[in-house]
């Protein structure tokens, strides 16, 4: 867990500016991966459709992008082989607009070993304004050893936010996330979600204008 959380994302993603990147957008589904994705367009994984991303990958958005999984996603890197979600440059149009687990998708979903960086969801979003960074709505899905940061939502959940969802968020490092206008929970929010389980995460310096 460490070793993954130590790796510098600027590195990475600076050193995958200079790798040729194929171009990706709209509706996804088998295997990406590993290599480099230029992201410039939502990526949908539809109802029944499954994507498996592999270890070694890196997502780079271009735009205020974000992905819609109503079918099955998962990325699973390892400890060595991460996959990253971040923004192709350092600039603020190049923030990205979460990941979002809707209504229906299914629970084997999961996220493992990613890095997730950069997310922005402004006042105004055409999307539910929660979960700058990960949004899971009726999902009892799995977030484990993920790096989760400098994500911002316009309202709750800078970092996660979770509802009507028996989540199992685990072992993540949860930092410099953001909940803004009256907002609650800037690292995570879990709404209605009786039986959640929220075990060994670091979440710290996260900030919410609520509580």
């Amino acid at each position: 867990m460490k070793k993954v959380l130590m790796i510098s994302l600027l590195c990475i993603t600076l050193a995958s500016l200079g790798m040729a990147q194929e171009q990706i957008s709209g509706p996804q589904s088998g295997t990406l991966g590993p290599g480099t994705y230029l992201v410039v367009g939502d990526i949908q994984v539809q109802a029944g459709q499954t994507l498996v991303v592999e270890p070694g990958t890196t997502f780079l958005h271009n735009g205020p992008w974000s992905w819609y999984v109503y079918g099955q996603l998962n990325a699973d890197g390892t400890e060595a082989d991460s996959i990253y979600f971040a923004r192709q440059n350092p600039v603020p149009e190049h923030r990205w607009r979460s990941i979002r687990f809707e209504t229906g998708a299914s629970a084997a979903s999961t996220l493992d070993y990613c890095a997730i960086d950069n997310c922005n969801i402004p006042s105004g979003s055409p999307i539910s304004m929660k979960g700058g960074g990960v949004y899971i709505n009726g999902v009892a899905m799995t977030v484990s050893n993920c790096r989760i940061s400098n994500c911002d939502a316009y309202w709750d959940g800078g970092g996660i936010y979770a509802q009507n969802a028996n989540v199992i968020i685990t072992n993540n490092l949860i930092v410099d996330n953001a909940a803004t206008s009256g907002a609650n929970g800037g690292g995570i929010v879990v709404y209605n979600c009786t039986e959640a389980m929220i075990t060994y995460n670091e979440i710290a310096r996260n900030s919410a204008t609520g509580t």
